[in-house]
């Protein structure tokens, strides 16, 4: 590889790693509580569907497990819904 292909490869490298913890930091990636990082979010009675209600910003969520694509998270939603209930894993952060 020249010296030229290098350090565009470095400098994508650079950007890509500077980018991954905002993304990281978007979804619910494991259980625990979470809170909601969006102005609001809808919750389902089951993955995706089946729409149940409404989470706002700053309201938690306890998450018992992830669907297997990763996109939602089953648990405990606290503030204007009290249930268990679906929610998108993107809408949740520490």
């Amino acid at each position: 590889m020249s010296l030229r292909k290098l350090s565009i490869l470095g400098i994508t490298a650079t950007l890509a790693a500077a980018s991954a913890p905002a993304v990281a930091g978007a979804t619910a990636t494991d259980t625990g509580r979470h809170r909601v990082i969006v102005d609001s979010t809808y919750v389902y009675e089951r993955a995706g569907s089946g729409f149940s209600g409404t989470l706002l910003k700053g309201q938690t969520f306890k998450v018992k497990r992830l669907s297997p694509s990763g996109k939602h998270a089953y648990g405990m939603a606290y503030g204007r819904v009290n249930r268990h209930v679906w929610i998108k894993a993107s809408a949740l952060g520490r």
